[in-house]
């Protein structure tokens, strides 16, 4: 851990050492009292004031006698055995918290020329103070010829110290809580600059104070964390103890204010107001660094002991409130709880990396390295000094300063994760943004292959209905002759009646499975031709042979010649749809028919092996010109017929369809003036795998 620190922490570590070296000097350069000790003339009861003198402490020439029931007079300090049992104070100002009242003694010898001194106790906690001048109390401001009583500081008395005369000072201090009695003797000019001095100070130092307040509850009221509003508590409440420390409500307002009252009556002693507004300080200062320390991410096991002071807090303030017994005790010991509590916190959390704990390590070095001579003070192990009476405030400036910087890096800290969370909202946005995108060209795409798909469909359904209207032509020819031949009675050769009327019945067959067709395209409007194909594994020899007799006398009736050849040497098995074929041989033999003069000769042949079949219609017509014919398999192409009664010129493109989709070709060739030959390939794998 050691070497974590000090390999990532340099700044912070050379942070503390500055630190520890400017307590270091502060405590050197304050800790000392400057003021003027009384001259050691081998008499604890004396006290001289030479032309020298500007500030003397009466604490190295005073004894004292502690008074624990506060029963003693002062008639009865002065006689046996009390006057026996005064010990010299030997410089010490703090006497702890083992009796409410004390007797102090001190002989004073004026050996200067100034006649008027301020006696001065810098002690504002203290409850009552009576002083006796050679047996003369000083009370009010008509106090008499010894001296009065100065309304300017909270315990100040003018005093009439006769130049070359010994003159006896008793004093009188009871407090309910620790007996510290810094007594200065000095000489009016310096007590009015200390004043003025000190006025400014405490104007600069609430000034400051009340704007760290101010700040503080204007940032709660903007970033809405109650860290902030712990800590402007913390600091009113810290202000308040110190006004009452310093006694400053008691100069402003009076002793006899109706708020001074209030409050004496509500706390019984100036000590327990202080106490319970210095508790409320801490109470609210724990508050603010568990939120500031986040004691639930960096220090959970800490939190529970942070938790229990908190909820201790409260029957401390009963404790001071209703002045139990040992309540000042208690109120120390408190203090001591929270220091460590809060002490162990910050390590802990430092150590853990919290950043905004090193800000607290450095404030709370600022507040305990100042306001320990304080505590010392309190339990009278440090005489008075500048620190010891105002370490509270000197640590406190640094300390605000510090944990001002502590809250400024957090506010800069939740700025910086509010920016990235923004930037983190707006990438996400765009992201967003980018996905809406790309769903809206995905579903543009997929409505314009739908539309696409749609139109596709439409059109395929149109050209399926123009196929099926342009084949079932043909066979109605044939039966329209066939009948048109019966009517008229035109005799056939013996035996063959009954072979033309099967052919007949064969092309209404024909006929019906057309109208069959369209039935089922209207019911599944398929997309391709596949909606209306039916395949069977047919012996190709067999088919073409009987496919070639029905055409022979679609050839005849139409008044021509027709020839067949089938050269097969095997007969393999294929799978085809023997409808669609048909109709392909049906589209060809009908264009041959149909483009030949009478009496010409249309040839079928076929050739049949393991790898396929190959079938051809000849036909001896006016042929084909070569322009034409390279279109001649386009849909609606009529070659060079420009008369409508000739036919749509369908037949063969549905015929390159239908053989397309067998994984055949269809090719032509023509000569102008002699006629033209179209043939059909089928590969023997292909029609299968294109059948099936």
């Amino acid at each position: 851990m050691s070497k974590t620190l000090a390999e990532r922490n340099r700044l912070f570590l050379l942070a503390i050492l500055l630190f520890v070296v400017g307590i270091a000097f502060v405590w050197f350069f304050f800790m000392p009292d400057e003021r003027e000790k009384a001259p050691d003339n081998g008499r604890g009861d004396e006290v001289r004031l030479t032309a020298a003198s500007a500030t003397v402490s009466l604490n190295a020439g005073m004894q004292v006698l502690p008074d624990p029931e506060g029963a003693l007079t002062y008639a009865g300090a002065q006689a046996s055995p009390a006057a026996e049992r005064f010990v010299p104070a030997a410089g010490r100002s703090a006497f702890g918290l083992d009796g409410s009242t004390y007797w102090m003694r001190a002989t004073i010898r004026n050996e200067s020329q100034q006649e008027r001194w301020v006696l001065r106790l810098s002690n504002a906690t203290v409850d009552t103070v009576e002083v006796y001048v050679d047996g003369q109390a000083l009370s009010g401001e008509t106090g008499g010829a010894a001296g009065f009583r100065l309304d300017d500081h909270y315990w100040a008395y003018e005093l009439a110290l006769p130049e070359g005369r010994d003159v006896t000072l008793y004093l009188r201090a009871t407090t309910g809580g620790s007996m510290i009695l810094p007594l200065d003797l000095m000489r009016p000019m310096a007590y009015q600059g200390q004043l003025r001095t000190e006025y400014v100070l405490f104007g600069l130092y609430y000034g400051f104070v009340l704007l760290m307040a101010a700040y503080m509850f204007s940032l709660f009221v903007f970033m809405r964390n109650a860290a902030y509003v712990f800590y402007a508590l913390y600091v009113f409440f810290f202000a308040l103890s110190q006004l009452i420390w310093n006694g400053l409500p008691q100069e402003l307002f009076g002793e006899r204010s109706g708020v001074i009252r209030l409050l004496l009556r509500t706390f019984d002693t100036s000590e327990g107001v202080f106490l319970i507004l210095f508790i409320m300080c801490l109470w609210f200062a724990l508050l603010f660094l568990r939120r500031m320390l986040q004691l639930d991410k960096y220090a959970p096991g800490l939190r529970y002991a942070a938790q229990a002071v908190q909820w201790v807090s409260p029957f401390v303030i009963l404790a001071l409130l209703f002045h139990w017994p040992g309540f000042s005790t208690i109120a120390i010991w408190y203090e001591m709880a929270v220091g460590l509590t809060l002490i162990a916190s910050i390590f802990f959390s430092v150590f853990q990396g919290n950043i905004a704990a090193r800000y607290m390590v450095l404030g709370g070095m600022a507040i305990i390295g100042c306001a320990a001579p304080s505590v010392l003070y309190t339990f009278g192990l440090a005489d008075y000094s500048v620190l010891t009476h105002y370490g509270y405030q000197i640590g406190s400036i640094a300390e605000f300063i510090i944990l001002a910087a502590a809250l400024s890096y957090q506010t800069r800290q939740i700025e910086r994760e509010k920016n990235q969370a923004q930037r983190q909202m707006i990438a996400n946005q765009e992201k967003l943004v980018r996905t809406l995108e790309r769903w809206n060209e995905e579903l543009e795409m997929t409505v314009h292959e739908r539309t696409e798909k749609l139109v596709q469909s439409q059109r395929r359904r149109s050209e399926l209905l123009q196929n099926i209207s342009h084949d079932v032509r043909s066979p109605l020819t044939v039966v329209q002759a066939g009948i048109r031949a019966m009517m008229l009675g035109i005799q056939v050769q013996p035996g063959e009646q009954n072979k033309h009327l099967e052919n007949l019945y064969g092309k209404v067959r024909y006929i019906t499975r057309f109208i069959d067709d369209l039935f089922r395209l209207s019911l599944a409007e398929q997309e391709t031709a596949a909606a209306y194909e039916s395949t069977e594994a047919l012996h190709m020899k067999q088919w073409i042979v009987q496919e070639f007799v029905f055409l022979e006398e679609f050839v005849q009736i139409a008044g021509l010649q027709c020839s067949k050849t089938v050269l097969a040497n095997c007969d393999p098995v294929m799978t085809i749809d023997p409808h669609g074929m048909r109709r392909v041989l049906s589209n060809l033999v009908h264009n041959a028919c149909k483009y030949s003069p009478a009496g010409r000769q249309v040839r079928l042949e076929a050739k049949i092996d393991a790898g396929g079949v190959q079938i051809a219609v000849e036909d001896e017509g006016n042929g084909i010109g070569a322009e034409a014919l390279r279109g001649i398999f386009d849909r609606a192409n009529r070659g060079e017929q420009t008369d409508p009664s000739t036919g749509s010129g369908l037949g063969l493109a549905i015929a390159r369809e239908i053989v397309d989709r067998h994984g055949g070709t269809i090719t032509a060739s023509s000569e102008p003036g002699r006629g033209s030959r179209f043939v059909v390939v089928l590969p023997a794998a292909k029609a299968a795998a294109g059948g099936e």
